[in-house]
C-alpha cells in the first residue's frame, strides 16, 4: 500500500509544477506580475471557501471555538505567504532566472533548521547528507552546472524562500490542533485581504480579463496547494516534505521542453537522477 505521505506529497508537488508552468505562460502572454499575484491569491481564497462550505461544513462550528493564539498564528501564516509571493515576484527584476531557480529551492535548508529550533525535530546525519545530494539535484537542473554570479535580487530570492519556510512553520503548529480544511481556509483568508489591500494601494484591477483563464487554472492549484502541503505535513515531518518538493524544478523541466520548447542538457538528465535517487532514498526516513 502507498503510503499517504508519499501521496499528499505527490500531490503537493505536481500541483505547485503546474501552477508555476501555467503562472509562467500567463506572463509570457502580458498578465502584470503583481495583477497575476492578487488575482491567483483571491481566486485560491475564494475555492478553499467553497471547499470548506460545500464539502466540510461540520468544520464550521469548530472555527467559533478557535483560540486567539490560533488565529495570531493564522495571520502570521497568511502574512508570511502573501509577502514570500509578492518578494518573489519582485526579486525576477534583480536577478536572473538561472539564480532564481536555484536560490528559491534554499528552503531546503531554512525549513530542517527551522524545525529543529522550533518544532525540535532531529537533523540526523542522513537527512543532512539526502538535503546535500537534493541541493546537487536542483543545482544541475536548475542552472545546467552553469556558474552563478551573485546578483542584488538574489537576496530578496532568499528572503522570500525564507518567508516561504516560516509559513510551513507555522503552518505545521497550526495542523496540530485544527484541521487540514480550517487552516488551509484561514491562512488564504488572510493572504487574499492583504492582497485586496495591495490592490487598493497598487491601484491594480482585480477584475481584469488579461490571461483571465491561465489565472484561474493558477489560483485553482494554489489553493489545492495549501490545502494538500497541510494534509502532508499532519501527517509526517518537515524535512521530508520539503525533499519531497524538491521534484518541482524537475517536472517543470520535463513540461518546459513538453510545451515550450525548451532544450535539456546531458548535465540536466545527470541532475535529475541524482534528484529521483535521492528521492527513493528519502522514503526510508522515519516520522
Amino acid at each position: 500500500m502507498i503510503p499517504k505521505r508519499l501521496i499528499y506529497s505527490s500531490i503537493v508537488t505536481i500541483l505547485i509544477s503546474f501552477s508555476i508552468f501555467i503562472r509562467k505562460i500567463a506572463l509570457i502572454k502580458g498578465v502584470t506580475p503583481i495583477t497575476l499575484l492578487i488575482q491567483f491569491v483571491l481566486i485560491a481564497s475564494i475555492i478553499l471557501n467553497i471547499n470548506l462550505i460545500i464539502f466540510h461544513r461540520g468544520h464550521i462550528k469548530k472555527i467559533r471555538n478557535i483560540q486567539y493564539k490560533e488565529w495570531k498564528n493564522t495571520f502570521f501564516a497568511g502574512s508570511f505567504l502573501f509577502f514570500a509571493y509578492f518578494i518573489s515576484n519582485y526579486s525576477l527584476r534583480f536577478t536572473t532566472s538561472i539564480n532564481y531557480s536555484f536560490l528559491n529551492k534554499s528552503n531546503l535548508i531554512f525549513i530542517p533548521l527551522l524545525a529543529f529550533f522550533f518544532l525540535h525535530e532531529k537533523l540526523t546525519k542522513e537527512k543532512i547528507f539526502l538535503a546535500f545530494a537534493f541541493f546537487i539535484g536542483i543545482y544541475l537542473v536548475t542552472t545546467s552546472g552553469q556558474f552563478i554570479i551573485p546578483h542584488f535580487g538574489d537576496l530578496l530570492v532568499i528572503v522570500a524562500t525564507f518567508f516561504f519556510s516560516s509559513f510551513s512553520i507555522v503552518n505545521k503548529k497550526l495542523i496540530k490542533i485544527l484541521e487540514p480544511e480550517i487552516v488551509s481556509w484561514g491562512i488564504l483568508s488572510c493572504a487574499a485581504i492583504l492582497a485586496l489591500i495591495f490592490s487598493f494601494i497598487f491601484k491594480i484591477n482585480i477584475f481584469s480579463s488579461k490571461g483571465i483563464l491561465l489565472v484561474f487554472l493558477s489560483g485553482i492549484a494554489e489553493g489545492f496547494v495549501i490545502l494538500f502541503i497541510n494534509k502532508t505535513i499532519r501527517i509526517t515531518n518537515m524535512t521530508y516534505y520539503v525533499m519531497m518538493i524538491m521534484f518541482t524544478p524537475l517536472i517543470n523541466l520535463i513540461l518546459g521542453v513538453l510545451f515550450l520548447n525548451e532544450m535539456i542538457n546531458f548535465i540536466q538528465l545527470i541532475g535529475g537522477s541524482i534528484l529521483i535517487i535521492s528521492g527513493i532514498m528519502v522514503q526510508r526516513l522515519r516520522d
